[in-house]
């Protein structure tokens, strides 16, 4: 018959105090664990926090003003809940996030203003909105070099922020106050001015003011043209356009030549001493363009070949002197 072995009383303490103590140590470490969860996430609330105050203050459209209700937050899944019809433009162009707010007039809760708060990643998705909408009627503030108002709303564009502020009403009071908050939002979160690239290259002569325009993509109905710069041109009683692009010339200019004939396109003699150039007349609108080693450029319109010529020839030296 085996042997029944009799527990030591001092073995059974001794195991008793090392389970008690793993136990503590277990809670310990989840607390601590939970604690440090929590920290993290107090902080990121705090940089969430503060990167609305810096935005959207309450003091935004001073002391005759208050927000109506708080600050609305959309990203790329969820926009369409608040510009439905018009998300497709934003998100095409590199949009992150959207933040909104309504302020109203302590004196008549009927005036008020909305802040449209757009950040589009990077300054030529901010600037592809901003000029793909501008008004015929704006016009310029004088303290930006992106930005206007109409009679019913502002709109401000610096680095990769996009702002439109819409009123309830037209009026001149309001308006005013609106432009000052857009200055006051540019203030905080832009250290100056916002330059596009390209924009110097283009020539100054017979420039149609404001017209300098960025499309991403799908440019004059080709899904291969890409990040392309345009500027209008007065050339006689026409308006013309040119475009300019970079780091895509061979590629770009043999594709665009091809959807051009692809779609009716008939090739023209341009008559320029320019290497890699063509020009193809598709139904009434000449397409002269051409690439150098950094660009692919030109020049597009209903007019005459001739009236093409002498702009894509200056926009041709200087792109090559570049």
């Amino acid at each position: 018959m085996a042997e029944k072995i009799k527990q030591n009383p001092k073995q059974s303490i001794i195991s008793c105090l090392i389970i008690a103590a793993l136990v503590i140590i277990a809670v310990a470490i989840g607390f601590k664990q939970n604690y440090f969860t929590q920290f993290n996430a107090d902080i990121a609330d705090a940089a969430n926090e503060t990167e609305k105050a810096v935005f959207l203050t309450d003091s935004l459209f001073g002391e005759g003003f208050a927000p109506a209700a708080g600050v609305e937050n959309y990203n790329s899944d969820n926009l369409y809940e608040k510009i439905d019809g018009k998300a497709d433009l934003y998100l095409t162009n590199g949009f992150l996030s959207l933040q909104t707010c309504r302020f109203a007039e302590n004196s008549s809760l009927e005036n008020w203003a909305e802040v449209y708060f757009y950040d589009m990643g990077k300054p030529e998705n901010a600037f592809a909105v901003y000029s793909t909408q501008k008004r015929s009627d704006a016009a310029s503030l004088n303290w930006t070099q992106f930005g206007y108002s109409v009679s019913d709303s502002v709109y401000v564009m610096f680095g990769k922020y996009y702002v439109e502020i819409f009123l309830s009403a037209e009026d001149g009071k309001l308006l005013n106050s609106a432009e000052s908050a857009g200055k006051r939002i540019s203030s905080a979160v832009s250290a100056g001015k916002s330059d596009m690239p390209l924009m110097d290259v283009f020539p100054t002569e017979n420039l149609v003011a404001d017209s300098f325009k960025f499309i991403s993509a799908d440019a004059f109905g080709c899904s291969d043209l890409k990040n392309i710069f345009t500027s209008k041109y007065n050339i006689g009683d026409k308006t013309i356009t040119v475009f300019l692009s970079t780091n895509a010339p061979a590629e770009t200019y043999d594709k665009y030549y091809r959807f051009l004939l692809d779609n009716g396109g008939e090739e023209l003699a341009h008559g320029l001493t320019v290497k890699n150039c063509k020009a193809v007349n598709l139904f009434g609108s000449i397409e002269l363009f051409f690439y150098t080693d950094k660009y692919f450029a030109g020049v597009r319109g209903e007019t005459e070949i001739e009236n093409l010529r002498p702009i894509a020839e200056k926009l041709f030296k200087k792109i090559s002197n570049d």
